[in-house]
């Protein structure tokens, strides 16, 4: 086996692609879990001329606690996530530059 084939006999891949789709990924869940949030509060405020009780207040509360705190959390984690992808691939770019320069020179060769 030649120095060639040791050196150059994997494979090495660097998908900006794929950050790309993991940022938008995230952040079309994101949105979606928006979405969702503000339904559930409109359906939410239906439900509260309904329930206009001590127990129906009791409820309500109950769901908005359950419910809406859970999802803002998780709005949060996905934002961040996106959020650090966005940054990881900024701060890698000379990475992927310089990757896609050594891929050139080596099919070149």
């Amino acid at each position: 086996m030649n120095i060639i084939d040791v050196v150059f006999g994997k494979d090495i891949i660097l998908d900006e692609e794929a950050f790309d789709k993991a940022v938008s990924d995230f952040d079309g869940l994101s949105q979606k879990l928006q979405n969702l949030r503000n339904e559930i509060e409109e359906m939410m405020a239906g439900l509260k001329e309904g329930f206009d009780t001590p127990a129906g207040r009791k409820f309500i509360k109950a769901c908005e606690t359950n419910l809406y705190k859970p999802m803002d959390d998780q709005k949060l984690v996905l934002d961040h996530i996106a959020s650090s992808l966005k940054q990881s691939k900024q701060k890698y770019e000379s990475v992927f530059d310089s990757y896609e320069k050594l891929t050139n020179t080596i099919n070149n060769a």
